[in-house]
């Protein structure tokens, strides 16, 4: 039973299907009461920013890597995450293009991870219950 705990820690960190694949995995195959999938799966999903976060923060003690971004930015991208919607902005795209692309963006819009933890975390947060719940009713449908 280990083993596939890990496979569902991996699977709630990864990228590419993230929460998406790890809540159904670990409520319907490991038969998680929803609190577990949702208290475990957000905080791994969450990993996927600091991981960003940490490499931007590395890459940028490089003089080219921060000529090279010198040479791409726009004052666009940087004014409207200034605007006051840049909460429900962030929240709202969190789900759709992932945590870690989120946190790439701010970071090359010169915003830090603390003024974006909070509607990234809401968002994984609100994803995860929103597929514990499927999880919940949808198998329910199907018996008699």
């Amino acid at each position: 039973m280990a083993t596939l705990d890990l496979a569902f820690y991996a699977l709630a960190a990864n990228p590419v299907g993230g929460l998406l694949a790890a809540i159904p995995f670990a409520m319907l195959k490991l038969h998680y009461p929803a609190w577990r999938a949702v208290a475990l799966g957000v905080p791994l999903a969450y990993v996927q920013v600091l991981v960003i976060d940490g490499g931007w923060t590395l890459l940028a003690r490089l003089p080219a890597w921060n000529r090279f971004l010198e040479r791409r930015r726009s004052p666009r991208v940087e004014r409207l995450m200034a605007a006051r919607g840049g909460f429900w902005i962030t929240f709202l795209a969190t789900p759709f293009v992932g945590p870690w692309l989120i946190m790439a963006f701010m970071r090359y819009a010169r915003i830090g991870q603390q003024r974006v933890a909070l509607p990234i975390l809401a968002a994984l947060a609100v994803t995860a219950a929103g597929l514990a719940v499927a999880c919940l009713l949808i198998p329910a449908l199907f018996v008699r």
